[in-house]
């Protein structure tokens, strides 16, 4: 009898360890698709690192590549720099400024004078400020060469492990906007049945005219436009992204980012929420097929 207890109590305990390691490994993902050996450098990753109220996107592409989107106000610059040591990161293939406000392309001058630069790329739009002729002349200093960032262009188009790996422009679909915000270059990154969309600060306008531009919008990740904000992410342009999930990139503001309004239409939409503020660093993890997150979502259906 006393046994049988103690093989009941040993079931019992068992059976406690695998349901909790079970619930552990289901809160680390928001997919259904969970994997393993997911720093693999066969793998896509994608950092949305936490610079207050700006943006900073590194994505290590599983060839081996990396690119810098944006890089925060100009005080996180360093902070940028550092994290970029901190993984190893040497070199930049591809280096976007979305648009020149200062929240995106302030630290982008230490990164391009701190890390070896291939291409960089900016929207045909120029700033009278000292952070924008900053990025200039750093730009200038490396001997680099500005390309155009606009709709159409095809950073990246190749396979690797079997998988399609595309790194595509959507955005600014025209030449010229009355706010600077429109010229936001917006980037889809495909890698096999996982994607993203990288909006910068697009506005209603830009999201009309991607809409009505014929381009695949579609993003299982979606980072979402201007921190939160109003102004931007329509619900005909939620609607035609459709994603699972959603990052603002935001910190302490006086402009009410993010936004109730887009906040509950992702809600709505049954979106999970990531927030810098409030998550800190968000780093996805893909293998091309799911995709694993460093953190709980704020939000989650």
């Amino acid at each position: 009898m006393k046994k049988l207890k103690n093989y009941l109590k040993n079931k019992i305990f068992l059976s406690f360890i695998f349901i909790l390691a079970l619930t552990l490994i289901l809160s680390f993902t928001t997919s259904s698709n969970f994997f393993t050996g997911v720093s693999a450098s066969s793998n896509l990753q994608v950092h949305f690192i936490d610079v207050g109220q700006g943006d900073a996107i590194l994505v290590n592409l599983p060839n081996g590549q990396n690119m810098m989107i944006d890089a925060g106000d100009n005080q996180y610059g360093s902070t940028v720099v550092n994290y970029l040591n901190s993984r190893g990161v040497t070199r930049l293939d591809y280096v976007v400024g979305t648009h020149p406000h200062a929240d995106h392309i302030g630290g982008l001058d230490d990164v391009i004078l701190n890390l070896n630069i291939g291409k960089v790329y900016l929207p045909n739009v120029t700033a009278n400020t000292k952070t924008y002729q900053d990025l200039i002349n750093a730009i200038n200093s490396k001997g680099l060469t500005i390309n155009r960032a606009r709709q159409g262009v095809t950073l990246l188009n190749t396979t690797v492990d079997g998988k399609t790996l595309r790194v595509h422009m959507v955005a600014p679909v025209k030449d010229s906007y009355s706010n600077t915000n429109d010229y936001s270059a917006v980037i889809r990154v495909i890698y096999g049945s996982t994607s993203f969309l990288f909006t910068g600060d697009a506005e209603l306008t830009s999201e009309t005219d991607m809409l009505n531009s014929g381009e695949v919008l579609t993003a299982n990740i979606l980072k979402v436009g201007h921190h939160g904000s109003s102004t931007s992410t329509s619900q005909a342009f939620l609607n035609r992204v459709n994603p699972s999930v959603a990052v603002i990139s935001v910190g302490s503001n006086s402009y009410g980012h993010p936004s109730t309004t887009v906040i509950n239409r992702l809600k709505n939409r049954g979106t999970s929420i990531y927030r810098t503020d409030l998550n800190g660093n968000v780093i996805f993890t893909t293998t091309g097929s799911g995709w694993v997150v460093n953190k709980q979502p704020w939000w989650k259906p």
